[in-house]
């Protein structure tokens, strides 16, 4: 099995943060999205990984290739032609065999045990969603099998939310429908979309199958990124002791951070290199090499080499996030 990764994505949504990161590396809870897809493809089995990055894509090739435990190949998407077009574009690199696509701003952390034993024709995880369901490509479902598939729609057509991750027991199907929308010029909110490509197949009679995703933190805006730093530091963060500040877990502190005179906590990453010194911070994330002094701040993430002084911001309950550059 290989594994596609799309992460060209400009990250339009989490700006001012994706200025000068990739989407792909923001981190969240100690560790950028990227790393913790890839550890979860690799915890597959899969060792074959194709990633669709951007010109300057750089960022990301540098750090996949540090993997040992990964082949790593890319693909570099010129235009913004959506993820039916970058997907579209790993075509030579899957031929006819069993894929995994797995889209490069979503954390999952739910099993996928079903890819083990004799895995399915084809299977797209789903999650029920409440609210504004206009935000979501949606699926309707006859039994165990997928009939319908809309992006986006303006009129929702069911609560099921197509979660960003697909199998695929054959690619020459899905790339057969991708290469319908390509040649006919056929778009959808002018991008190519994989969702069109995935009618085309139940079109045409493919199975596909929804399976539920358990846990699915989409980090595509501010508030939602804080919103998985908080439920994977719930998850995963732990505590340490730093003379003369006060620490409450959960929190990820890089062990090159400097601590001074500080409460940090619950719910606050800290990058390497960054430095926090009388200061209150809560609910936040601080960037590699960030420096915040005399601040008392919730709901923030401060973005890498951000300097910051004397800033109050206290976020209340359903408030929007504050970002600092």
């Amino acid at each position: 099995m290989k594994a596609i990764i799309p992460v060209a994505g400009s990250g339009s949504r989490l700006r001012p943060i994706t200025l000068e990161t990739p989407k792909a590396m923001v981190p969240v809870a100690g560790k950028p999205v990227l790393e913790y897809i890839l550890d979860q493809v690799a915890g597959l089995g899969i060792r074959e990984v194709v990633l669709v990055i951007s010109p300057s894509g750089d960022a990301i090739r540098r750090f996949v290739d540090r993997r040992e435990d990964l082949e790593a190949r890319y693909v570099v998407q010129h235009e913004p032609l959506g993820i039916g077009h970058a997907v579209y574009q790993c075509r030579s690199f899957v031929d006819d065999t069993p894929v995994l696509i797995v889209l490069g701003d979503v954390i999952y952390l739910s099993d996928y045990t079903f890819l083990g034993g004799k895995p399915p024709g084809n299977a797209i995880g789903v999650k029920r969603v409440e609210g504004d369901l206009s935000r979501y490509g949606l699926v309707e479902v006859e039994g165990d099998r997928i009939t319908r598939l809309v992006e986006k729609p303006d009129r929702p057509v069911s609560n099921l939310a197509i979660a960003g991750i697909y199998y695929f027991s054959r690619a020459a199907p899905l790339m057969a429908g991708l290469e319908s929308l390509v040649r006919s010029g056929r778009k959808t909110r002018n991008e190519y979309q994989l969702t069109d490509a995935l009618q085309w197949m139940v079109d045409q009679g493919e199975h596909l199958s929804p399976f539920e995703v358990d846990d699915w933190y989409d980090c595509g805006t501010p508030d939602r990124l804080l919103a998985a730093n908080r439920r994977l530091l719930d998850l995963n963060g732990g505590t340490c002791s730093i003379p003369g500040s006060v620490i409450i877990p959960p929190v990820d502190i890089a062990s090159d951070a400097r601590i001074h005179r500080s409460v940090v906590g619950p719910h606050v990453a800290v990058s390497s290199r960054a430095s926090v010194a009388r200061t209150i911070v809560r609910d936040a994330t601080i960037g590699a090499h960030a420096r915040i002094e005399n601040c008392d701040l919730r709901g923030s993430i401060v973005t890498p080499h951000a300097i910051l002084a004397d800033r109050v911001q206290r976020a209340t309950a359903g408030a929007r996030c504050e970002v600092f550059v």
